[in-house]
């Protein structure tokens, strides 16, 4: 019953956090970014630049220091950043100050991206099926909330604005410490993914360039027949809310990968509807009620799979949802400047053209970059990151390891994490003894699968739980020369992690 009423709470939490950040984007976008136009329209833009560069210095940062980041430090702060940002938008658009409503814009944005990377570690929290339910849920109830703030309630959709964001970061902060502290007391991920590849990511993954794609979409849904800087939403987003709640309920849940092709017709029908009802009828609606079901679509879509992604290895969930909503803040940004272009052209055929291209372009990518991506793939692709368990060999007594061996995950496993004040290579639990180098039959394997003399090397330290900074410093190589020959040793061995490595060595024995 206790595990019960935790998990309804955890859900809950994941919920309010994300109804929040969801319905108070649309406050943004409706209540408080049409009111810069009349002092300063480029403070949008920074403040959206702004964004990108926060969540890549995150995703850069929890790819090489994760230890650094104390979630104790980071939400005050961020906290702090986003309350002041506030007021100084506020006082910039009262005395139609440019300079104090771009710095505003720009100091709210530092701390509103970090609440957006905690809902996104909280939901990592949720198994699969109740994951997607949240995910439908808190876009539901954003929709419903949308009802009360019709016209005449600016000063008050303001007011709600702050408050939400107070409130989806206190509701976020708690279930996503885990996931940092995880994160903290391991491994850099830039380290691990060059022993154990299928629990990292790469951010060149086609994932992030799906996302920058889609977004570029939706940004120009935004844009695009703006009526004085408020987007010309509809309700026609209900239906992949409804859709996904469809999927989430079903007693099995289907592919998610389902929603993609969905969200691509939609795209493209909104498309084509610019170039054939342009000068014919008043279409806005038409185009905006397409694009923003297909963007809505993806972008549930990308929150599932992103939280999915950082449920299978929390060590590096930080990392990849920063960069994944790096990859969505920048395509929107890119989509909402090419829609306010198409205001700016003098007839309806440049605009046609303008939309054919950017047509061209989104059909073309799904049919060469996208053509065999999978997003289930991409999810169970990922492997997680556990402990190693090293080969069982004969030792000699009072063969104990020495202080000079790396702390990886595979001496975590009694709780000993790697924390901030230890040196991930060089320390590690003293209680440990390490197998016997002359009983792990290395030269065996060498030879039956053709290893080179340095790849014997590095293979006897990772059979020995050895990390890539460890073999760095002691082979004196750099970073890029032992991924590469960790690469053909995995090749040649038909392996995909250290463990799997370390397995057939013991096979051996």
């Amino acid at each position: 019953m206790a595990n019960k009423t935790r998990g309804v709470l955890l859900w809950a939490l994941c919920f309010i956090a994300l109804t929040g950040d969801v319905f108070g984007t649309w406050l943004t976008n409706v209540y408080l970014y049409p009111n810069y136009l009349a002092v300063c329209p480029e403070a949008r833009d920074v403040s959206s630049a702004v964004g990108v560069t926060v969540l890549i210095i995150l995703a850069l940062w929890a790819l090489h220091k994760p230890s650094s980041i104390r979630e104790s430090v980071m939400t005050p702060v961020a906290l702090a950043l986003y309350s002041f940002g506030f007021v100084f938008i506020l006082m910039g658009l009262w005395q139609a100050n440019a300079f104090l409503l771009v710095v505003g814009s720009a100091v709210h944005s530092v701390g509103s991206r970090w609440f957006v990377v905690l809902v996104g570690l909280a939901l990592c929290r949720l198994n699969r099926k109740g994951c997607l339910l949240c995910i439908a849920a808190a876009f539901s109830a954003s929709y419903l909330l949308r009802f009360p703030f019709g016209e005449g309630v600016g000063d008050g959709a303001i007011a709600v604005l702050f408050a939400l964001g107070l409130a989806t970061c206190l509701a976020a902060r708690i279930p996503a410490a885990s996931v940092l502290g995880a994160m903290a007391a391991s491994e850099p991920a830039r380290d691990a993914s060059i022993t154990q590849p299928a629990a990292y990511l790469p951010f060149a993954h086609t994932l992030f360039v799906a996302i920058l794609l889609f977004r570029v979409a939706y940004g120009f849904a935004l844009s695009f027949e703006a009526v004085e800087g408020v987007p010309n939403m509809t309700m026609l987003g209900l239906v992949p809310i409804a859709l996904m709640l469809v999927v989430a309920l079903l007693p099995r849940m289907p592919r998610v990968d389902v929603l993609y092709p969905v969200a691509a017709l939609l795209i493209i029908a909104g498309f084509l509807a610019i170039i054939v009802l342009n000068g014919r009828v008043a279409y806005g609606a038409v185009v905006n009620g397409l694009l923003f079901t297909g963007s809505e679509c993806f972008e549930m879509l990308v929150w599932f799979v992103l939280a999915s992604i950082g449920a299978r290895n929390p060590v590096n969930a930080l990392a990849v949802f920063a960069w994944g909503r790096a990859a969505s803040s920048f395509g929107l940004l890119c989509g909402a400047t090419v829609g306010h272009w198409t205001a700016y052209l003098p007839n309806g055929l440049e605009t046609s053209i303008l939309v054919a291209c950017v047509l061209f372009l989104f059909v073309t990518a799904n049919l060469t970059l996208l053509k065999d991506f999978s997003f289930r793939g991409t999810i169970e692709g990922v492997a997680a990151a556990v402990p190693l368990r090293l080969a069982e060999v004969p030792k000699p007594s009072g063969a104990l390891l020495g202080s000079k061996v790396e702390g990886s995950a595979a001496f975590d496993a009694g709780g000993a994490g790697c924390g901030a004040d230890r040196d991930p290579a060089t320390t590690m639990p003293e209680a440990k003894e390490a197998p016997n180098a002359a009983a792990l039959p290395v030269e065996a394997v060498a030879a039956e699968f053709k290893l080179t003399p340095r790849e014997t090397e590095i293979l006897s330290m990772l059979a020995h739980g050895r990390n890539a900074p460890y073999i760095q410093e002691k082979l004196v190589l750099s970073r890029n020369t032992v991924k590469t020959h960790v690469q053909n040793i995995y090749a040649k061995l038909q392996v995909h992690s250290q463990q799997e490595l370390i397995d057939v060595v013991e096979s051996f024995i």
